[in-house]
Formats: C-alpha cells, structure tokens, sequence
C-alpha cells in the first residue's frame, strides 16, 4: 500500500474522509501519521469532536503498532464501536450492565492477546525497539542466566586480580535505580482510584468514603518474583513514637511566662494530635501520660517494637486491600472502636504481580503534599519528593482551576522537585471527568468533551502565570503536560445506573486519558533500552573472558594510546569545570553581601509569620530553624529560618544553577560527560587481535559514563541544599541556646539570641564556602571516577596475563551474539566496515 493509500485509508475507515484533504496538503505518509503529535491534531482537524475521536483512535493505533502489524490496528480501532452497535441490535435500545462489563472484557483480551502476538519482521535494523515488553523481559532473564552460570564458574576458581575484576563486575550488571512518579493531591481527589485503574487492579489501594491518612507515603512497584500481592510496612522508631507524644502532651502556649512543661489532656490539642491518639488508643488514650501510653500492651504489632518491616501477602488486590487499610486510612466505617496503626507507619510498599509492563523499572509514590512534624518521616518525604522524575498533581476536575491545594503542593515543593531534584515532567491530572448532573447524561460525551477542552486550557494558562515554578525549569516541550481521566473506564462500579444511553456513556468513559498515563509509565519503563545496555554489559565481560583466555599479542601499544587519551579528556574536564565554579564564585559574592545587608530585614519577616506567638518560636528553635503547622494550624505556611537566610543568595546562583544543572534537557556538565571517550572503535582496525579487550572498555566507558550522569543528579541536589544546611549547621548551637530560655521575658531572649549569631558567626560567608567546596568536590568526583575505574579496566584487560584458566565460555558468547542479532543490539567494535559503523 503506497504511504497516500495508508492515510486515505484509515481515515476512511475511522469516519474522517473530510479531513484527508488536509493530511495531503501537508504531506503526511504512513511514517509521519505514525509520529504525529497531540499538538499537531488541530491544525489537521479543527472541530473538537472529530478531533477527540480521531485522538483516541490514533492512540490506539500506536500503541497496537508496537505489538501487531497496521492491518491487525484497523480491527482493533473499530472494534469497540462495532461491537456495541451488535449488542445494541440484539438486545434494543438498552444494553444491559453485564453486556457492557463482557464488551469492556472482551475488548481488554483482544488488547493484551495482541500485546503477546511477535511482529512481522522488520527490514529496520533497529526494529529491536517495537519489540513486545514480554520477548524483552525473556530475553533479559535468559541472558541473567547466563550469567549466572558463568559467575558460577568463577567462583569455582581460585581468586586473582583478574577473577575478582569480573566478579565485581558481573555483580553490578544488575544494579538498576528506578523512576519515580511522585502522585500529589488532596485527600478525595481521586489518587487512590486512579492507581488502581492506571494498574488494572480496581480494588488494589483502599479508596471511597474512608479518608486516607496524609501523613503515610505509599510505593507502588512490581512484584517481580511470584503472583503474590505484597505489602511491608516500615515504622517510624520506638524513640521517634515517645518523642511525638511528649510533644502532643505539653502547651505549646501563647503566653510567655507560661511553665512549658505543664501536660493537658489530649482533647486539649491541635486536631492532628487529637487525631493520632483517638486513632491508636481509643479512649484508652484519654488522661494517660507518656509512659502509660507507651506500654506494649496497648499495641499488636510486634514489629513496632522489634524495628522491623511488618510484611503481608495476598493472593488477590481486594484482600491486600483490606488488611492495609488500618495502616493507611485515617478511620473506619464501624461504630465500634478500631485500633488504625498510621501514625506508626513510615512508609508502606505495596507489590503487585503481573505489571511488569509498566513497574519493573518504575515506582509510584502516593504523596502528602507536604512533610511531616515526624522527623523521620519528613526526612524520607524529602527524599522521596527530590528523586521524583516525573510529578503528577490530582485534583477533582470540577476544582482544578480554583482549589488552592494542589497549587500551592507545586509551588511548597518546586526547589525540592526542580533544583533540589531531578523532575523531568509535570502533569496535572484531572480526575472525576464522568461525574456530571443526572438530568446531563442525555448528552453526556459533549458536556465531557467540551468540558475537559476548557478546563486543560485554563490549567496552562494558571501554569504559565507560575513565575516561581517556570524559573526552575526550560520551557522544553511537553515538560508541562494536563490529563483529564475517568477511572471507571476500568472499573464501572456504577453499571445499574447505565441506561439506554449505555452507548453514549461508554463512548465518554473510553476517551478517558488512562492510556496516556499507561504510556507515559510504559516510556518510563523502558524495556529495550535498560535491555539492550544489560546484554551490552554482558557482551563486554564475556568478551574479555575470551580475550584473556586466548590472546598473546602485544598490547602496550594500544594501551599507551588509551592512556594518552584518558589524561587528554580527563585535563578537558579539568579546564571545563572552571566555568561553573567562577559563575557560582561572582553570583554567591553578590548574594553574601546581600544578605548581610539585609538580614534584619529576613528576619523581622520570620517573626512576622510567627505572628508573635512565643510557642511557634520556641518551635523554630527546638527544631533547627524550622516550624511545621499542624491541626488547626495547618492553613499557615511553614517557616523555615534558614531557608529565609538564604534566600537571597539562592536567588542570586538560580539562573546559573539552572543552566549547568537542568532537569528537563542535557545541561552542559551533563554533555561533558556524555563526550568523553576513549574511542576504542578506532583502535579496532588497526589491532583486530585485541578488539574483544577493546569490546569491553568500550562497554564499560558507556557503564561508568551512565553512573556518573546518575551521580551529577544525585550531587547537585546536595549543592542546592548546601546554603541552607550550612545555615543550620551554623546556627545549631545559636537554636539550642534559645529554646533553653523560660519564663517571663523568654521570647524576646530568643530573639536576641538569634540576631547575635547571625551577627557574629560569618554564617553567609561559610555558606558561600561551603558550597564552593560542593563543586570542587562534584569535579573531582568526575576525574577520579573515570581516572581510577578506566585505568583499572585499562590495565585488567590489556596489563593482565593471559590466562587458560578462565572458565571456557565460548558456547555463552555466542548465545549472547545470537541474541544480539535477534534483538538488533548492534555489538560495539565489531563492525570494521566504516560505513556500518555509522548506524
């Protein structure tokens, strides 16, 4: 079929005949429609609802492009509509509930019969990539074992520096950090529901009536072992538990002459205080003291008290479900008392089998939308928020635009996600898009249509007026990304309500946008690359093995080019990391002598958000600068004294900052890296006898390059964090002087306590040091990284003896060089053709 018949064709077939003259006018054939862009559909289709349709179909047939050929997309894009014409014409006008469930059944096994169904072979030579994630997965476990056969072997034999060189480096192979999608939102937007309809398991995380609990984080990932649903529970510290109850017990008064350690009753406290007792105790808990409310005979969970992880395992979501839910939801539905543990709970981590297409290499994390007064818990929230790749915000569609919360969750958390972090994407996701008025379902698809059109142009336009969040982040394409979705698409618990509009409202469930954030998680995933680099490593080692059984030609000379190379690229480094150092040199000294002038001013403005209140400064000072709201209190903002001291340095170094370490595009320190090498490929012409050896260092450069583009994230955040961290450091004794002082006249000793520190300890100037120093130790980092694991490699593979002890592994070399072939994983140095070498 020529690339015009292809578009002429499928837009016949889908209704859309009208709109082809304008594909031929932009000269769209069959690769182009295939690469086309969501932003691109406007200009070809104007009107919104053949757009909508189109959208849909076009998604569709994308996603079945990867699992089946073009013929098979036809069947499967108008396989819905057809099917429910059928039912509608044998049953009447009214599908009944059951009818619908069986076509939403029938139609999700012909999608993942076609996900298992091989491809028709490709003349592309790098068709690897539309590969089925199932054949990748298979072929990755049988390479991992392979090479657990040959660890085996190596064990078996006595140690040398050779032996335990590839031990060490079979056993790093495996070595794989995870994305993170960071899932904010407020309590009842829909985060629980739409997790569980994103995985297929409607009844996975407890939702509905129950409210769930802000303070417990939630990981979401894969169980790659069994058919088990898992969940483990990590607490907070025996310690950390009897902390927070002296703290929920003793006035936190407004009066300064006020005697601190003074207890009331619990009833007397913030809400979330109150919350947290009734929720573990009861009434139990009403007039007891600490120690009475520490006994153990109050809890049931032994692993509270033992300080290990409390593990569950289901074999179906709904019973998973079920026994989490008094750890993560905030009460029940009985009248009668039941004891719920989240206030103990650190974090939970719910397993689910048979996901592998969208959580092998991805974890979900249910979010507060901030931290916690629990310190561990805030500690882990931070960690958590900062190692977010990709953010998602919820919010109930009807509120999106004027719900405070879920905008003020993105400008709380815009220095821990962007500088501080490594997000790459945000979406803000719109929830509920079905819920609409009962006397509206005669023309339901049109008021949802036009209703998420609107509401995802006014969710940008809200974005684009967020200056504080747009300066940390490039205006990159698709970084800032809106979804409007309907979680019943999967789980139509309300069926009796279908009536003969059954068709219409199934046709307006089905243009939810799940499968965009499936896809989403599917690019996250990434099979084929995580793959390809796997056996790539595998192909390196095994390729020395080989070599160092059977080479005994010279190497020195090879290995005095490679070593010349290495100080060349390493001295380029060197050189390059002058740059940001003098940057961050000029702009910090500007933001020292700003801040010296003006740190009364800084904290005048802490006391002010203090509001005079002596508890909430005496809070600031007991805790390193830093005041949490709870309860009652949650509506102010939280006060972080620090932070407020290093504003204006911070302010000062954020335009560099962002342009040596962006999230969202290569940063140029990130491309120094990425063009470092020692170009083994062309060495291989010239000494073909020691191309396996040059076949390893070629995949090791790539392995160790990688890792260091995974460490620049990991330290940047820590020299982002550096200014107000030194801040803290230098003001830790200033802090705990304060907080020691009683009694009339306390609050202003407090102050003065302060403001003499500030004064005194050069704390802007350490600051400014202290940060220098982050960056000097970033380089040298990079040059002893490379430096000492190249030259290890250099001389392990081309200095080291030969030796015909090696395990023989010439029969899993070649299964491996087989698999390559089939997968089109492109073996690095073995191509002596030029021109090849080139693809």
């Amino acid at each position: 079929m020529a690339s015009s018949d292809f578009v002429r064709d499928i837009l016949t077939k889908w209704d859309l005949s009208q709109w082809i003259k304008n594909f031929e006018e932009e000269e769209i054939d069959e690769e182009g429609f295939l690469l086309l862009e969501e932003k691109e559909f406007i200009n070809l289709i104007p009107k919104i609802g053949p757009r909508t349709k189109f959208a849909h179909k076009h998604k569709l047939l994308k996603e079945q492009n990867k699992h089946s050929n073009v013929d098979e997309n036809f069947e499967v894009a108008t396989t819905s509509t057809a099917s429910i014409n059928a039912a509608k014409s044998s049953s009447g006008n009214s599908i009944p509930s059951t009818s619908v469930d069986k076509l939403l059944s029938e139609k999700r096994k012909h999608e993942v019969a076609n996900a298992n169904m091989p491809r028709k072979k490709q003349k592309s030579r790098d068709a690897s990539i539309n590969l089925p994630p199932m054949f990748v997965s298979e072929q990755k476990a049988e390479v991992r074992k392979i090479m657990q056969r040959v660890r085996g072997k190596l064990d078996g034999m006595p140690s040398t520096k050779l032996t335990n060189f590839l031990r060490s480096k079979i056993d790093v192979l495996d070595e794989d950090r995870k994305e993170m999608v960071g899932v904010f939102g407020k309590t009842g937007a829909g985060k629980s529901s739409l997790i569980n309809a994103i995985l297929g398991k409607t009844k996975l995380l407890p939702s509905g009536n129950q409210g769930a609990c802000t303070s417990v984080m939630i990981q979401v990932e894969a169980n790659m072992i069994n058919e088990k649903y898992i969940a483990e529970i990590e607490f907070i510290t025996v310690q950390d538990w009897k902390d927070e109850l002296w703290s929920i017990l003793r006035v936190k008064s407004g009066e300064e002459e006020e005697d601190e350690d003074k207890e009331i009753d619990v009833e007397d406290g913030d809400d979330d205080d109150h919350d947290k007792i009734k929720a573990l105790y009861g009434k139990e808990g009403h007039g007891k003291n600490v120690e009475e409310l520490m006994d153990k005979k109050l809890f049931e969970i032994p692993e509270f008290y033992s300080s290990c992880k409390k593990k569950i395992f289901c074999d179906t979501a709904e019973e998973l479900s079920k026994k989490i839910a008094c750890y993560v939801l905030s009460d029940s539905n009985s009248d009668t008392f039941e004891r719920m543990y989240w206030p103990l709970v650190k974090c939970l981590t719910v397993k689910v089998p048979n996901c592998k297409d969208l959580l092998e290499h991805v974890v979900l994390v249910d979010l507060p939308g901030n931290g916690d007064c629990n310190k561990s818990r805030d500690t882990m929230w931070k960690s958590f928020v900062g190692n977010c790749s990709v953010v998602w915000i919820v919010s109930d569609i009807s509120r999106a635009i004027s719900e405070k919360e879920s905008w003020e969750i993105l400008d709380s958390t815009v220095s821990l996600i962007g500088p501080g972090g490594e997000c790459r994407s945000i979406s803000f996701i719109c929830t509920k898009t079905d819920d609409i008025e009962e006397s509206a379902k005669d023309n339901a698809r049109s008021i949802i249509l036009t209703r998420n059109e609107i509401t995802k142009k006014k969710v940008r336009e809200k974005f684009n007026k967020q200056k504080d969040v747009k300066k940390h982040f490039s205006d990159a394409d698709g970084f800032f990304k809106v979804f409007t979705v309907s979680s019943k698409k999967y789980n139509m618990e309300k069926q009796s309500e279908l009536d003969e509009k059954a068709e219409e409202w199934l046709n307006a469930l089905y243009d939810t946008e799940i499968p965009h954030l499936q896809e989403v998680l599917r690019n996250l995933n990434d099979h084929h690359t995580r793959t390809s680099d796997y056996i790539s490593g595998v192909d390196g080692i095994l390729s020395l093995i080989q070599a160092a059984r059977n080479t005994t030609d010279s190497k020195e000379e090879v290995c005095k080019v490679l070593k010349q190379r290495l100080e060349h690229n390493l001295k380029s480094i060197v050189h390059y990391m002058e740059k940001p150092y003098n940057a961050f040199d000029q702009c910090l000294s500007k933001g020292v002598q700003q801040s010296e002038d003006s740190c009364d001013t800084l904290m005048s403005e802490v006391w002010k958000s203090c509001g005079g209140q002596y508890g909430i400064v005496r809070c600031l000072c007991e805790n390193n600068g830093i005041y949490k709201p709870k309860g009652k209190k949650k509506k102010r903002k939280e006060i972080n004294v620090n932070e407020s001291l290093a504003s204006c340095m911070r302010t000062c170094i954020d335009e560099e900052f962002t342009y040596f370490f962006p999230n969202d595009k290569c940063g140029p320190i990130r491309k120094k890296i990425e063009d470092f090498t020692l170009d083994t490929n062309s060495l291989v012409e010239k000494h073909k006898s020691v191309s396996l050896h040059l076949k390893f260092l070629n995949t090791e450069e790539k392995r160790l390059k990688t890792q260091l583009i995974r460490d620049l994230l990991d330290k940047k955040k820590q020299i982002y964090f550096t200014l107000p961290d030194s801040i803290k450091n230098s003001m830790h004794v200033s802090y705990t002087n304060a907080s020691n002082n009683k009694g009339k006249g306390s609050l202003q000793r407090m102050k003065d306590e302060l403001h003499l520190n500030i004064k005194k300890a050069n704390i802007f100037r350490k600051a400014k040091q202290d940060m220098m120093d982050g960056l000097t130790r970033l380089k040298d980092h990079m040059v002893m990284q490379l430096r000492y694991k190249l030259e290890e490699s250099i001389r392990m593979s081309l200095q080291t003896p030969n030796s015909l002890f090696l395990p023989d592994v010439t029969e899993d070399y070649n299964k491996i060089k087989d698999l390559m072939a089939r997968s089109c994983v492109i073996p690095v140095t073995t191509i002596l053709d030029p021109q090849a070498n080139r693809v």
